[in-house]
C-alpha cells in the first residue's frame, strides 16, 4: 500500500477527473439528514429494490448546474435513467435531499433518495 507521499508523487502531473460516485444500496442505506452543502465530497444515493444499479455524478455537473439525465445501469443487466433539473442541483448543494423515480425498464422502476 502506498503512503501519502508516494501516492501524491505518483499522481503529480496527471489530470484527475473527480467522479462523485454513489452506490445504490438497499432501502436501509443512505444519509437520512442530508450531508450538507459540499457536493464535492460525494453524493449518497439510496436506490429502492436495487440489483446492481448505481448513480455517478461528475463534480463538474454541480458547477454547471444544468439539467442532465444519468444512466444508473451500474452492474445490472439493464438500464434505467433519472433526470436532475437545475433546481435539483441547487437543492443538493443547499444540503437538501431529493427524491427521483427512474425510467421504466423490464416492467419496473426504482425510487432514488439523493443527498450530498
Amino acid at each position: 500500500m502506498l503512503d501519502r507521499k508516494e501516492f501524491l508523487t505518483g499522481i503529480a502531473g496527471v489530470t484527475v477527473t473527480l467522479v462523485i460516485h454513489a452506490c445504490g444500496g438497499d432501502d436501509t442505506e443512505g444519509n437520512p439528514t442530508g450531508g450538507g452543502a459540499n457536493c464535492n465530497d460525494g453524493v449518497d444515493a439510496t436506490i429502492s429494490g436495487n440489483h446492481g444499479h448505481e448513480l455517478r455524478i461528475l463534480a463538474a455537473d454541480f458547477d454547471a448546474g444544468e439539467s442532465k439525465t444519468y444512466s444508473i445501469q451500474g452492474s445490472s443487466a439493464h438500464n434505467h435513467s433519472i433526470s436532475l433539473s437545475a433546481q435539483d442541483f441547487t437543492d443538493l448543494k443547499a444540503g437538501q435531499k431529493i427524491a427521483k423515480d427512474s425510467t421504466n425498464d423490464g416492467g419496473h422502476t426504482h425510487s432514488l433518495q439523493i443527498s450530498c
